[in-house]
């Protein structure tokens, strides 16, 4: 009986280190200390431009719903003011 025996080579998995070089445990938690992670690599990471896009549109949006209800306010005030005859 005779046996082939293969030789497998390993190559180390070189990985981008997500730490910067800091101590695992000063970046995991509730509160992760400054300087922790890694720089947005796509559009929908933390802190890139999709995450903006998204603040930038909440922010309009509720823009225009104050701007909406100062309007209808506005409408209802002067509605009641010529019902009662005060206008100036």
């Amino acid at each position: 009986m005779q046996f082939n025996q293969t030789t497998r080579v390993v190559f180390p998995a070189t990985l981008p280190d997500p730490y910067g070089g800091r101590n695992a445990s000063d970046c995991i938690g509730l509160y992760p200390k400054p300087g922790c992670g890694s720089e947005p690599a796509l559009s929908g990471d933390r802190g890139g431009s999709m995450q903006y896009a998204t603040f930038g549109i909440m922010i309009a949006a509720l823009v225009v719903i104050g701007a909406r209800i100062a309007r209808s306010i506005s409408k209802n005030d002067r509605a009641r003011d010529e019902a009662l005859g005060l206008n100036d």
